[in-house]
């Protein structure tokens, strides 16, 4: 039997270049025609009834006018039985104004 010769290694001088193995999926391709994802709706304004509170202030504050008041009413019907009384903690939901 013949020895065996050790087995060849590269060397820098060899002109051998080592390089990274490619990875296993292509890059994505960009998404040039995808359509634009649309931001998320800002969530809807809210405000805690505090005492002395009123429909007539809380639309004066948020609209600038206290007869906005049927607006705030109408969006918060299923929370308010009449519009005279409501009570500290409650939670009502203040509509986009009309445009």
């Amino acid at each position: 039997m013949a020895p065996s010769a050790p087995p060849a290694t590269a060397s820098a001088t060899d002109g051998a270049t080592l390089t990274a193995a490619e990875p296993a999926t292509p890059a994505a391709a960009p998404a040039g025609d995808a359509a634009p994802v649309a931001p998320a709706p800002p969530p809807p304004l809210t405000v805690t009834v505090q005492p002395g509170f009123t429909l007539w202030r809380i639309a004066r504050e948020n609209f600038g006018d206290g007869v906005m008041y049927v607006q705030v009413f109408e969006a918060n019907r299923d929370k308010i039985r009449d519009p005279d009384l409501i009570y500290p903690g409650q939670v009502f939901t203040i509509p986009k104004p009309a445009e």
